[in-house]
């Protein structure tokens, strides 16, 4: 009994049970503390998880808003590109047609102040847009040998030549190719009309110059000869009258 009781004794002091066995109010502490806590999962699960929802809904919106204003300063920068690019080719348009505008003037203008003098001399005068167009049949103004330019035709170039280089105008002189031959006394040098027409050309272009054109306002383009109309008969069409053609275009 001696050794029993003391250790029953000792047990029951070092029990935790012992103490909550002795008083109740140990239970009521565990109780009310499980309470605060289940109150305090509860608040967390109540307000606390909401709130971290309501936050990364928040979040993803300001990212969003964030994006989508980035998209609309693109477009507003891209918009005005395209504003600054579109006043830029309507102002050139505008320039274009102004130029375009002016220069019909003047080719309208040279028209009727060449006409009367060039068509007394054999030559016809027209307009096409901002270009004169002036042709002389080959007789009127290139001599008997078929490449030089006669004194008529000296006097009329000489007129080309004085308005042109008044409007600080380009001419420019069609040097027509053709296959057919020739004229017979030029046979033995030429062996192509074409090849006849570009010598003509050449010479064409130093009386502009020595009626006082810029050498730089005259050039000489080549030019294919329009096929004859196709003839109803078998008999062989005549072949085209033989033209020197000159364009005026004003700068």
């Amino acid at each position: 009994m001696r050794y029993v009781a003391p250790r029953m004794a000792r047990y029951a002091f070092e029990d935790p049970m012992a103490g909550v066995q002795r008083s109740g109010g140990g239970w009521k502490q565990l109780f009310w503390f499980a309470v605060a806590a289940t109150g305090l999962g509860f608040a967390g699960y109540v307000y606390v998880i909401p709130y971290q929802k309501m936050e990364h809904a928040v979040g993803t919106r300001q990212a969003e808003l964030a994006s989508a204003r980035g998209t609309a300063d693109e477009a507003v920068a891209e918009r005005d590109k395209l504003k600054a690019q579109l006043s830029k080719f309507v102002g050139a348009d505008k320039e274009k047609a102004a130029t375009d505008s002016k220069r019909k003037t003047t080719a309208d203008a040279l028209a009727t102040g060449l006409r009367p003098g060039l068509e007394q001399l054999g030559a016809t005068v027209t307009v096409a847009g901002a270009v004169l167009h002036v042709s002389f049949l080959a007789p009127k103004v290139i001599d008997a040998n078929g490449i030089d330019v006669s004194e008529a035709g000296q006097a009329a170039l000489k007129i080309l030549a004085g308005a042109a280089k008044k409007e600080e105008a380009r001419v420019r002189i069609a040097a027509r190719s053709s296959s057919a031959q020739p004229p017979k006394e030029l046979r033995s040098l030429f062996k192509t009309a074409g090849e006849m027409r570009a010598v003509r050309a050449a010479r064409v272009m130093s009386a502009l110059v020595d009626a006082g054109l810029p050498a730089g306002h005259v050039e000489i383009v080549g030019e294919a000869d329009k096929p004859p109309p196709r003839a109803r008969s078998k008999k062989a069409p005549a072949p085209p009258a033989d033209h020197l053609d000159l364009e005026v275009e004003p700068e």
